[in-house]
């Protein structure tokens, strides 16, 4: 029995040690389809490329051998069109600088002929091996290349050169100074290598002490020390000034360096800077308030440890009223949030009060950057968004209504933030009234105030664009018009006052005037109609002047939308309401398509006759039998003919 059983367990044995493993396996069926690969017909497209598909999965797990076996098969004519081939957007050098692999590169180089500036993707953008080997710091790969006659400054697709992408790494950005990079080319974004540098203050050094600009500035005015400002590296921007970096240049929005450095709470620098000696008494003073007004947001005391300081600075130098900075080109401005402390008293005094200290840091910001500045916006934004949080809706009013004071005089006085300011401020209204049992009142003066800033203010803005501009604007100022019709639909399903309607009425007619769109020329009565707001609001805006025939780029009418409106939620009330008011229902559009008959089928115009005028008979008449009237009848007239 014993010797039965070790004999089956010796049998079974022998059978596991002559049975092929897994691994085994594996490699024999890599073998055989390698050897289907290398045997395929390489003289078609199709064939070369899943060669090169294989060759570059080897390539990325690094089976340097493997490749070399597989390429050794061939000629150079055929290795050459097989390396050049790009899978998934890269050849095979490019592939194997990826992964770092030398001896690869050399190989492909040397033995297959590799182009080495041939390009392909890395990190979604089109570069040389060159560049990739910098990117990774591949200084061995680098070496090789450039020693293959590769370019070195070559650039990737956004125009960044190998140096300036190895700014992060001091030997290869060492290395390629002496291969003889130049460290002056920019980027699309105007940047340069010293701009990419700031982030290591030893790699700023070498850059200055070969000759990088130090005040070189980006597309959009920003120099390094701009950027090491920004970004908080203290040493690097350190490096900048000791070489001569302009300490008073004035950068975007006309910030100073020192300013720079106070916004982005940068305390260090700006008593680094302080320090030097260079700035006046009334400039520290406004330092160390703008410094601590903006870190009054994470830290009460020290925005009072600041705020001490440059008091200490003013009564020492008398420096009273506080002045706008020489820099700035703003006037002063009054808002109603009260007067910028002057004593130490009320500094004690604001101390315990968080509300007080917030106004003083608005205040601040508004003397010492200006109403067109981002952060004096930003800070205000912020504020009003506090007082919507909370409720308060008369405080959150009274700044938006200086929001409106400052971006009148902006670039773009239509911003995104202050579209989703009008939210949040009329979700607001509305809850007061749902579940505070307000009354109607603030939604009633967001919406006067609004529509006010809207049409005066927004819609000459948009009026002085050009073709190309005022087309990509439309899409915010449809988003604004939406909100607005949103707001009135609203206002208008309570009893207004007949103060509260003759206001409404008189901000709905200079807005009406000045005929708002938005693409497509898609009017207010468009707009209302397709997002199914009520009939009261179609009313209002028919008796406040809109035309009620007015054409979108289609050629459709509100009718138009009413039966478009009417065949997805059979609601007619819009159609009739249009109808009561005297629309033309005869108006084709650019289609052909003329609302009458669906009216008729569906028992919604009893008498055609009642909506079709004699003039719009006469109208069809002329189009129909092509009768000449351009440039005989009067403009009015013709373009009556034309809707026709």
């Amino acid at each position: 029995m014993h010797q039965k059983l070790q004999e089956q367990h010796t049998s079974s044995v022998g059978r596991k040690a002559n049975s092929p493993s897994r691994q085994c396996l594996a490699a024999r069926l890599l073998t055989n389809y390698t050897e289907v690969v290398v045997t395929g017909n390489i003289y078609t497209l199709k064939g070369r490329r899943k060669v090169a598909k294989f060759i570059n999965d080897l390539t990325r797990k690094n089976k340097t051998r493997k490749v070399k076996s597989i390429l050794s098969g061939y000629d150079l004519k055929h290795r050459r069109k097989l390396i050049h081939l790009r899978v998934n957007r890269r050849a095979v050098l490019l592939e194997a600088t990826l992964v770092g692999n030398l001896k690869l590169v050399n190989y492909l180089l040397e033995e297959c002929g590799a182009n080495v500036e041939q390009t392909g993707y890395c990190d979604k953008e089109e570069c040389t091996s060159l560049w990739a080997a910098a990117s990774r710091n591949f200084v061995h790969i680098v070496a090789s290349l450039l020693n293959h006659g590769a370019n070195v400054n070559t650039r990737n697709s956004s125009q960044r050169t190998a140096v300036s992408i190895a700014c992060r790494k001091f030997k290869m950005v060492r290395y390629l100074i002496m291969q003889g990079a130049d460290i002056h080319i920019p980027d699309c974004k105007g940047r340069t290598c010293l701009i990419y540098s700031v982030r290591s203050a030893k790699i700023c050094q070498l850059l200055l002490s070969n000759g990088a600009d130090i005040n070189q500035r980006d597309t959009k005015g920003r120099d390094a020390l701009y950027f090491a400002i920004q970004k908080g590296q203290v040493e690097s921007a350190k490096v900048l000034i000791r070489n001569g970096a302009d300490i008073y240049r004035v950068g975007p929005e006309e910030n100073t360096p020192l300013e720079v450095c106070a916004i982005e709470c940068k305390s260090v620098l700006v008593e680094y800077l302080l320090g030097m000696g260079y700035y006046s008494n009334e400039e520290r003073a406004n330092a160390y308030e703008l410094l601590g007004s903006k870190m009054l947001v994470d830290d009460s005391n020290e925005a009072i440890f600041y705020w001490e300081k440059a008091l200490e600075i003013r009564y020492k130098y008398n420096l009273f009223p506080k002045n706008i900075p020489e820099h700035r080109s703003h006037q002063s401005m009054v808002i109603p949030l009260g007067r910028e402390l002057q004593t130490l008293e009320q500094l004690n005094q604001i101390s315990i009060n968080h509300e007080s200290m917030w106004i003083q840091a608005l205040l601040i910001q508004l003397r010492i950057l200006g109403p067109k500045h981002d952060d004096t916006c930003n800070s205000f934004s912020e504020k009003t968004v506090h007082h919507i949080e909370h409720s308060q809706f008369e405080n959150a009013i009274s700044l938006l209504a200086c929001l409106f004071h400052f971006y009148a005089n902006h670039s773009d006085p239509l911003p995104g933030n202050l579209f989703m300011l009008i939210c949040r401020m009329r979700v607001l209204a509305i809850t007061l009234v749902e579940t505070a049992n307000d009354t109607i009142e603030h939604a009633h003066n967001l919406a006067c105030i609004f529509i006010n800033y809207f049409s005066m203010v927004g819609m000459d803005f948009v009026d002085s664009l050009n073709d190309i501009d005022r087309k990509k604007k439309l899409i915010e100022v449809e988003m604004f018009l939406i909100q607005i019709l949103s707001q009135l639909d609203y206002i208008l399903s309570f009893h207004l006052t007949e103060e509260q309607d003759s206001r409404l009425n008189a901000a709905l007619c200079n807005m009406i005037r000045r005929q708002p769109q938005g693409p497509g020329q898609v009017g207010l009565l468009h707009l209302t109609i397709r997002f199914r707001l009520s009939t009261k609001l179609v009313r209002k805006l028919i008796n406040s002047g809109v035309d009620i025939n007015g054409k979108d780029e289609f050629g459709n009418t509100a009718v138009h939308y009413a039966i478009d409106r009417h065949l997805s939620d059979k609601e007619p009330d819009t159609l009739w309401c249009l109808l009561d008011h005297g629309c033309h229902v005869d108006l084709t559009n650019n289609y052909g398509y003329c609302p009458m008959e669906y009216l008729r089928q569906n028992g919604l115009l009893r008498n055609p006759l009642s909506h079709v005028t004699l003039q719009c008979l006469t109208a069809k008449v002329i189009k129909k039998f092509q009768i000449p009237y351009r440039n005989l009848l009067p403009k009015r007239i013709t373009y009556f003919v034309n809707v026709h």
